[in-house]
């Protein structure tokens, strides 16, 4: 017997494996803010400045001495809904449960162009290549979305965990990535509100 495709995979024993991959991404941020390559080392000022109310990306590559290892750590736990680095090493380990992809759509994101299908073949179809779709289920169905509508929601759509599940959370390509998006989205996007008028039956 089939499994149902909108149930979540099981998550690989990944915590401490998640927060090696935190560490990575750091080195590849200071990595890339110390390139050659002008476009790769603007947008890794720009993720950096972040950290610099006062500071712009041209600012900062203008004093690139002022960046630190510790600096590229704490703007990787920013991203990954975290107060700071410290903070991330500390819950970083605790298992979270699955992320309720209800919790993507409440009514302020009605707006966005979201198709909805009946079954999975038919949203896997309509997501296609393009980059800027996503695939999530949703109770018994199953949505594509907008990028727009994660960004809406703080959600980085940039990150390379994206890529890695290709974009599709029903049947994610790769099950340490959806870990880790998993950890961050249960942390960074709301609980829908409460259903007004209606009393939980006893």
């Amino acid at each position: 017997m089939r499994s149902d495709p909108s149930s979540s995979p099981t998550p690989p024993s990944g915590p401490i494996d998640a927060l090696a991959e935190y560490k990575i991404r750091a080195s590849k941020l200071l990595k890339d803010f110390a390139s050659d390559d002008k476009r790769r080392a603007f947008h890794a000022a720009h993720r950096l400045a972040t950290l610099w109310p006062d500071l712009d990306a041209n600012a900062l590559l203008a004093d690139k001495a002022r960046v630190r290892r510790k600096h590229a750590l704490a703007v990787i736990a920013h991203e990954m809904g975290f107060r700071d680095w410290r903070h991330l090493t500390e819950e970083a380990h605790v298992e979270l449960p699955a992320f309720d992809t209800t919790r993507l759509f409440p009514p302020s994101t009605s707006f966005y162009l979201n198709a909805w299908f009946t079954t999975y073949a038919e949203a896997r179809d309509a997501l296609g290549t393009r980059k800027d779709r996503f695939l999530f289920p949703y109770r018994r169905q199953f949505v594509v979305c907008e990028g727009g509508l994660l960004v809406s929601l703080g959600i980085d759509v940039k990150d390379p965990d994206w890529e890695a599940i290709g974009r599709d959370w029903a049947k994610p390509h790769d099950a340490g990535a959806h870990y880790r998006l998993n950890q961050k989205l249960v942390r960074i996007v709301p609980p829908l509100p409460a259903r007004r008028g209606l009393k939980r039956s006893e």
